[in-house]
């Protein structure tokens, strides 16, 4: 990605947190080129959660998603990277989200390539599968992964988007549930 779709995808982050929001929301963007940038940014995501309250056990889960998202860059798009946004937000009284009437905070990962598309992606989401159909077991130590990542990413976050483009895709998990009322 180059500075000008890195400025407009956090512009874009930034957009959808806005409207509700008590502070500015704390961006990080991380590139994704090798197998270190894969644990450096499983790392900065684990930190950036407990700086914001995260309990332990819900920052690992942010961890395993960022990890889990970058390596599928590595393996499949090459380069890429992951941005990282935590949303103070106000919440409206009755609005049922993960907010509250409160208000809650909103962590986004979304990450971005320019890879090939995903051919199939609810095939792609099913454990022991990739995004053509079931992977060979003789396959799975090969291809470094036992087909379980995004599955594990939808799991694991409150809420998945994925969304393919000609000039690549955006994957985008949020977790609400279980983070700090306000920071």
């Amino acid at each position: 990605m180059n500075a000008t779709e890195t400025a407009a995808a956090s512009a874009d982050l930034t957009a959808r947190a806005a409207p509700a929001a008590h502070r500015a929301p704390a961006i990080r963007v991380f590139p994704v080129n090798d197998w270190g940038d894969v644990a450096i940014t499983r790392h900065q995501a684990r930190r950036l959660a407990r700086e914001h309250g995260v309990e332990p056990r819900r920052a690992g889960e942010v961890a395993i998603v960022v990890s889990e998202l970058a390596s599928n860059i590595v393996k499949y798009a090459v380069c890429g990277e992951i941005a990282l946004c935590v949303t103070s937000m106000a919440g409206a009284p009755g609005d049922g989200g993960a907010a509250g009437a409160g208000g809650g905070m909103v962590l986004t990962v979304q990450a971005r390539d320019s890879g090939p598309p995903i051919h199939d992606l609810a095939t792609a989401m099913l454990d022991g599968h990739d995004d053509r159909g079931p992977i060979d077991p003789a396959r799975m130590a090969q291809r470094g992964g036992l087909g379980t990542g995004l599955g594990a990413v939808a799991r694991l976050a409150d809420s998945l988007e994925v969304r393919q483009e000609a000039s690549g895709k955006q994957i985008t998990a949020t977790f609400s549930r279980g983070l700090p009322r306000a920071f």
